[in-house]
């Protein structure tokens, strides 16, 4: 358990330029207060960036192009809008329940019957087949999922629809996500130890005792407070510290780990063109053995630079994952799919990543009926221990911070 700032924000810059793009969190959902605490910061907005590009299909195991693949519509063909918005209509009146968490949630059979259906049959119920393109983009969910609708609707919500719909997603000016993080840093000075590791913990009725460490010096710190919040993935590996009991156990134990590994990475390479993006697809008459992982390559604007999310169904390091992407790289150019830029020797490098992994909601619907919500949200304030993240309310930044805005007043009332 480790303390830092900006969660699954993630900027490079370039050294020979001093350019920064980003390549975790991309932009920003306009909701309650998220546009207010850019401006305390003097952050000037712009309309989210976007990077059109031309988008190539290549076998994995070859590294040649695919013909004849299917296109799904377009972003903003008028299937996919019109399939969107019915999609707004049906989840919309939900946002009692969903936003900005999920503190009046209901229990057993008040949960709204279409929240539990599978989301395949969620999406032929209401013929929404055609915003498949968008939902994938946006939240990499599928159309096709087994997954309560529940859990697609928490990482694509109404807000997010909306957004989409009437274009209101935003970024900073200019395009780095990390400088909200390093003015609330400065504002905090002292007060904050980033990069620190939590090795010790005491929580009573009485108060939190805590003891952090930092592993690039060894030095410790001690930490006394009257309530503890905590923004950390609750699963029981990453709170073990906290010396969980067990009604956290019971709870934190049903989480699913869904994918193995997920990483975000900043690729650097001088034989993918710029404005050009890469999908990895396997044709349907391939004898070679599925792939254990999959990514794409996506222009971010740079010249020379690409980002990827990089999924594995294997725990791999960050190393096992760098090699992993240029091996895939290698092959791309061996394929033939693209010819060097300028004849010059092939030369690819990942220069940045991220681990974005984390436990997930995994939950049965039986376990939903059984009161699973409620009993998670019997945990704030329990050990004198309040929680805020992604999985307490429906994911992005904007609404984890809008959460976090209800969190606050409750962990504070009282306090002497």
């Amino acid at each position: 358990m480790s303390a830092e700032q900006g969660g699954h924000t993630n900027t490079y810059t370039d050294p020979e330029t001093g350019e920064a793009f980003n390549y975790g969190v991309q932009s920003y959902v306009d909701y309650k207060g998220a546009k207010a605490f850019f401006q305390r910061f003097g952050i000037p907005l712009q309309t989210a960036v976007e990077f059109g590009s031309n988008t190539l299909n290549v076998d994995p195991n070859t590294g040649k192009l695919v013909p004849n693949v299917t296109a799904s519509l377009p972003l903003n063909s008028p299937l996919g809008i019109a399939a969107l918005q019915r999609y707004y209509d049906v989840i919309v009146p939900w946002n009692d329940i969903l936003l900005p968490g999920y503190w009046n949630f209901p229990p057993g059979n008040q949960i709204p019957p279409d929240l539990l259906l599978p989301f395949s049959d969620f999406v032929k119920k209401y013929n929404l087949s055609d915003m498949a393109s968008i939902i994938s983009v946006v939240s990499g969910q599928d159309v096709n999922s087994p997954d309560p609708t529940l859990f697609v609707v928490k990482n694509f919500g109404s807000t997010i629809a909306e957004g989409f719909l009437n274009n209101t997603f935003f970024d900073p000016a200019p395009f780095d996500n990390s400088l909200l993080y390093g003015n609330a840093t400065r504002l905090l000075g002292k007060d904050v130890l980033l990069n620190t590791t939590l090795i010790e913990a005491n929580r009573t009725d009485h108060g939190i005792s805590l003891v952090v460490e930092d592993p690039r010096t060894g030095v410790r710190t001690s930490v006394n407070a009257k309530r503890l919040l905590v923004a950390s993935e609750p699963s029981i590996d990453n709170l073990a510290p906290l010396g969980l009991d067990g009604q956290e156990k019971a709870v934190f134990s049903t989480w699913s780990r869904g994918f193995g590994t997920v990483y975000t990475a900043v690729l650097k390479t001088n034989f993918v063109p710029d404005n050009t993006s890469v999908s990895f697809v396997t044709p349907a008459n391939s004898t070679s053995a599925p792939k254990t992982y999959s990514f794409s390559i996506m222009w971010n604007g740079a010249p020379g630079y690409f980002w990827l999310i990089f999924s594995s169904q294997k725990n791999l390091t960050e190393t096992e994952a760098k090699e992993t992407i240029l091996g895939q790289v290698k092959t791309l150019y061996e394929g033939g799919a693209f010819p060097v830029i300028g004849g010059s020797t092939p030369d690819s490098e990942v220069v940045a990543i991220s681990s974005h992994s984390s436990v997930g909601w995994g939950q049965s619907v039986e376990q939903l009926k059984a009161g699973f919500i409620q009993d998670l949200y019997a945990l704030q304030g329990h050990n004198n221990t309040w929680y805020t993240g992604l999985l307490w309310c429906p994911d992005y930044s904007s609404h984890v911070w809008a959460f976090t805005d209800t969190v606050l007043p409750r962990m504070l009332e009282g306090i002497d």
